[in-house]
């Protein structure tokens, strides 16, 4: 089966464009990332797997490179894409700056992993067959990943508490 890209681009850009818009949040930030993403997928079109579908894979495109994208502007950035805010804005500060910092130390595929499972609430099922990866190896990083942000978080908990007990 061979693509045409512009049929892909076509049939795939309302869907790519809602993606990076979801991510990015700015139409014009949505709009500039389609076509980078639309860029980057048929450069990568040789290597193509056509086992999945062509969705899934600019899906996954689409999401690594608004989630980089991100990264490179803030952590903050990344922490509003990642998460829905509470409507309440009594969240303690010091919480926000601690989650920020640990999602700055987590690489570019566990924070793809962070925005599948947190923030689109897909299954693990769904998640494999977005990232190429059996069920199995996805709970695994996943269990890993939360283990990785408590220790994380904890540290940065740790690092406070001391912080307050030396100016004491």
């Amino acid at each position: 089966m061979a693509l045409d890209p512009g049929e892909l681009f076509e049939r795939y850009y309302g869907v790519v464009y809602r993606r990076c818009l979801a991510l990015l949040k700015q139409p014009d930030d949505a709009a500039e990332a389609v076509q980078e993403v639309f860029v980057a997928a048929l450069s990568g079109l040789g290597r193509f797997r056509l086992h999945s579908a062509p969705l899934t894979w600019l899906y996954a495109i689409a999401t690594r490179h608004c989630l980089q994208t991100l990264r490179n502007r803030s952590t903050h950035a990344l922490k509003h894409a990642l998460f829905v805010e509470a409507a309440s804005t009594s969240e303690d500060l010091a919480s926000r700056s601690d989650l920020e910092r640990a999602l700055a130390a987590l690489s570019l595929p566990e924070l793809e992993l962070v925005a599948h499972a947190f923030r689109d609430g897909l299954t693990q099922d769904e998640i494999a067959d977005l990232t190429r990866q059996s069920r199995k190896t996805v709970g695994k990083k996943l269990r890993a990943l939360s283990l990785k942000l408590q220790l994380e978080l904890r540290l940065e908990a740790g690092l406070a508490t001391a912080a307050a007990l030396a100016t004491r």
